[in-house]
């Protein structure tokens, strides 16, 4: 499947997205037991340390103090979380930022309205030591990705295209993830890789050094937040802020107690904890954790805000490759929750962590 085709899939979906959604709700908050419910869909097949946070943030209680009850649902792919949101299935979703950017010219109507991955979170690396120096010398080669119409696929076909080579000019070999990613590279049924950061982190702990290939059209881009509906920008807004800032307050705990975070993943998620010792699971995990909690933003307190020059940055990209037409930043986020978001005492959550086991 070509870039083109998988925009086009996309783009295709988010125009039947009114006939979605109709059978698990209208996106509007049931107060339940004192508390507004929420439906939340978020982008990832299953749950690994690089989401901890969001296992913190429910299993610390942060939730109901902001007075909600939130229902978090896994989509394999942020093009299914945002059509959950777009379509009504969900009042908000977690997903990277092409799905909401190419469904703008269908009228999508989806808004970021704070971040989660500051950077842009894909990448493109080969083995140490490999002959591989450059995009251009991946003709002829084969690129590991979890699935050929992975948004980590769509990414290695857009840099080789950027670089003046066919699409086709390599070939895309899914690998699946976790055990199948790490014994592919070692096996060498693979020459290079095509996934993002905290896979590549998992394939680090398993003991293969990686070297990424520079992708400079990506370099300093956004990676994707919470999105909703334009709609829900104004209608939920003290919701949206709400959960915004219990959010922070996880990435906040998360920070000071980065243990304490994964035993809370574990706790809620008792299949990520694997077969490793303790002792190794949790240093593992600290590691693709940590990979989360880099470049959020807790020094100034702006955990969420959504940088316009990065945002800029991946939509550049993205129109470079032909999947969007230019338009305006500000038509698919919004920077107006951030401050409400880190209304909190960071200290106080702090020192709640420290003293968490």
């Amino acid at each position: 499947m070509k870039t083109r085709g998988v925009a086009a899939a996309v783009l295709c979906v988010a125009v039947m997205l009114s006939a979605c959604g109709s059978g698990s709700g209208s996106g509007d908050s049931a107060e339940s037991g004192g508390l507004t419910s929420v439906k939340f869909a978020m982008a990832s097949p299953s749950w690994n340390a690089g989401f901890a946070v969001m296992a913190v943030v429910e299993a610390e209680g942060f939730y109901e103090e902001e007075g909600l009850k939130v229902t978090t649902n896994l989509f394999p792919s942020a093009t299914q979380a945002a059509q959950q949101v777009a379509g009504g299935g969900a009042d908000l979703g977690l997903m990277t930022v092409e799905p909401v950017a190419i469904g703008h010219d269908k009228d999508l109507n989806l808004a970021y309205f704070s971040s989660y991955w500051p950077k842009w979170i894909y990448s493109l690396q080969v083995p140490d030591g490999s002959a591989v120096k450059s995009i251009a010398d991946l003709k002829g080669k084969k690129i590991g990705v979890t699935a050929v119409a992975s948004s980590g696929a769509t990414f290695a076909r857009t840099a080789m295209k950027l670089n003046g080579m066919s699409e086709n000019d390599a070939t895309l070999v899914p690998i699946g993830a976790g055990a199948q990613q790490i014994n592919a590279i070692k096996s060498g049924q693979v020459d290079a890789l095509a996934l993002w950061d905290i896979q590549y982190q998992a394939v680090k702990n398993a003991g293969v050094t990686l070297t990424p290939l520079p992708v400079k059209e990506t370099a300093d881009a956004w990676g994707g937040g919470f999105a909703t509906t334009r709609k829900n920008l104004d209608a939920k807004k003290d919701v949206l802020e709400r959960f915004g800032r219990a959010v922070a307050k996880a990435f906040v705990f998360a920070k000071a107690n980065p243990e304490a975070a994964i035993r809370d993943l574990w706790k809620l998620h008792p299949e990520t904890r694997g077969s490793d010792p303790e002792e190794k699971a949790l240093a593992d995990g600290i590691k693709v954790l940590q990979v989360r909690l880099d470049g959020q933003g807790f020094d100034d307190k702006a955990l969420g805000r959504i940088d316009e020059a990065a945002f800029t940055r991946s939509l550049d990209f993205m129109a470079s490759a032909g999947l969007i037409k230019k338009f305006p930043p500000k038509d698919v986020y919004t920077d107006q929750m951030f401050e409400a978001v880190n209304n909190f005492s960071y200290d106080d959550v702090t020192k709640r962590a420290e003293s968490a086991r």
